[in-house]
């Protein structure tokens, strides 16, 4: 005959919580059986928290199971039935309800409680399992996101006409097959406009493959591009795939192009030509379907003029010709750059630096960043480093820059764009102009608002759901209960979905 601290033991010895209800409840029934005294068991997963949903029984149901279920409250509690007494529990995570859990018996209420206490401890590890695995997965599908080179046209950070209109001329180009010359100053973000139009063209499934052919020398760049064969020169004790090669199918992104020597330029103008191109040290041609971007700070139509870069050359490679401003001439795009660098650093340092002051973003507006964008990053990287607060600090700005601002005359220094307004002083105008042209009801107002953010929050998480949740201070399986209680539809990688329609697509 079992004793309690066996039957215990063998009961919680069960209750894995890896394991789903089903399983769990047809293993419990073996064991409860021959405890002569337990009626059923009845638990009923709610859409949305608990998987899977549905109801789970074992042994004979209660009678008006779901009207025993509607009484009962978060503390295990004895019901009288009309048939067998049963024994009761709402599971829930915090104030949510996950689930109910009824337990009838003959002449045992200790037994019957002491399941319902096993089996609800039971649902919320596994409830916390679920979590830890959804937040793994998510995880997971960010770093590889991160690791990708898929870049959409929201990833480039702008809020300059100009940058816009080049965005969408580089998509436009990206359809195509032509080979496209990227020029502008050197961190304007060069690379990030070939990955677009790469992560937009048709071989989007092949490989982008980049290389910067102002850092080799002559020799060194050919073998990189063209591969060699064994022989070939001392050291080349195997044959090697050159970059062509590689990137069969695909892009090759050949950064600052106008550093390349004219000897080198021959052959590069050889495979434009011919699609066709020799290893160092062979002469069988290798035939090749690479698409060309290529980018450089200089002028090529003045290199082409001083005699530096070959005509034929700049002509073939100048089919689709996009010029990258320099950050100077799109200001406005600074304070979003800003707060962009700031999220990542902060990240990465685990630093909460996301205050501003009026005065640094006036001094950081007016400098004319040389560096461009990779100068204004490395610029807040130091800044969220060094920061001993949440406060951008003016003391943290290169001294450059803190000079600049200081030579200039005191009119210069009133041309800058307007910061941004204050935040508090935007939300206090805000809710007096709804108030005024709704209504001051409270309990409206916070769900209204509550549904804005949470649209807000999750569109800038690109659907998200984790990373959302984490910004909202709220956890995921309440995230999960607004979005369905609001009807707000997601998807990951995109956001809130606008329609039924465009849920229908997803």
């Amino acid at each position: 005959m079992q004793t309690w601290p066996t039957r215990v033991g063998t009961v919680l010895h069960m209750l894995d919580p890896a394991v789903g209800p089903r399983l769990i409840f047809d293993r419990l029934w073996l064991e409860v059986q021959s405890w002569k005294t337990i009626g059923g068991i009845w638990l009923h997963c709610k859409p949305g928290h608990l998987i899977p949903a549905g109801i789970f029984l074992v042994g004979e149901p209660p009678d008006s199971a779901d009207e025993i279920a509607s009484l009962a409250t978060a503390n295990t509690a004895p019901i009288a039935t009309d048939g067998l007494p049963v024994v009761a529990r709402s599971l829930r995570d915090g104030n949510v309800t996950i689930g109910t859990l009824l337990i009838s018996h003959r002449d045992s209420e200790d037994a019957a409680a002491f399941l319902v206490d096993a089996i609800s401890r039971w649902a919320m590890d596994r409830l916390r399992v679920q979590l830890e695995v959804s937040e793994l997965a998510e995880e997971n599908i960010a770093l590889r996101g991160a690791l990708a080179i898929d870049v959409r046209q929201s990833d480039i950070l702008t809020n300059s006409g100009t940058m816009n209109v080049l965005i969408q001329s580089a998509v436009r180009a990206a359809a195509s097959s032509a080979t496209v010359v990227i020029q502008g100053e050197t961190g304007t973000g060069k690379e990030l406009l070939a990955k677009l139009i790469h992560a937009h063209s048709h071989r989007a499934h092949k490989p982008l493959v980049s290389i910067n052919a102002g850092a080799l020398s002559p020799t060194l760049l050919e073998s990189e591009l063209f591969g060699h064969v064994k022989g070939a020169f001392t050291g080349a004790d195997n044959d090697r795939k050159g970059l062509f090669e590689v990137a069969h199918g695909g892009t090759l992104f050949l950064d600052e192009v106008g550093e390349i020597t004219l000897e080198a330029q021959v052959r590069l103008l050889r495979v434009l030509q011919e699609r066709t191109f020799t290893r160092v040290g062979d002469h069988v041609p290798i035939p090749v379907d690479v698409r060309i971007i290529a980018a450089t700070h200089r002028d090529l139509a003045v290199e082409v003029q001083n005699g530096r870069f070959r005509e034929d050359l700049f002509y073939r490679l100048n089919v689709v010709n996009l010029q990258v401003p320099p950050l100077r001439d799109r200001r406005e795009d600074i304070p979003l750059l800003i707060n962009h660098f700031l999220q990542k650093y902060n990240r990465q340092n685990f630093k909460n630096v996301d205050e501003v002051p009026r005065h640094v973003l006036e001094l950081l507006q007016l400098y004319p960043w040389p560096g461009n964008i990779r100068e204004l990053e490395n610029c807040v990287q130091k800044a969220v480093v060094l920061a001993p607060s949440t406060v951008f600090l003016e003391e943290l700005i290169p001294p450059t820059i803190k000079s600049y601002g200081d030579s200039l005359p005191p009119e210069a220094r009133h041309a800058a764009p307007a910061p941004t307004t204050d935040p508090d002083r935007m939300l206090c105008e805000a809710l007096v102009s709804y108030a005024d042209l709704s209504s001051p009801h409270l309990e409206t107002l916070f769900r209204r608002a509550e549904q804005v953010l949470i649209a807000h929050t999750i569109n800038r998480e690109k659907g998200v759901k984790l990373r959302a949740a984490r910004l909202l201070g709220i956890n995921r399986v309440t995230l999960d209960r607004k979005l369905e209680e609001y009807g707000i539809s997601v998807r990951r990688g995109h956001g809130v979905l606008e329609n039924a329609e465009e849920s229908a697509a997803g």
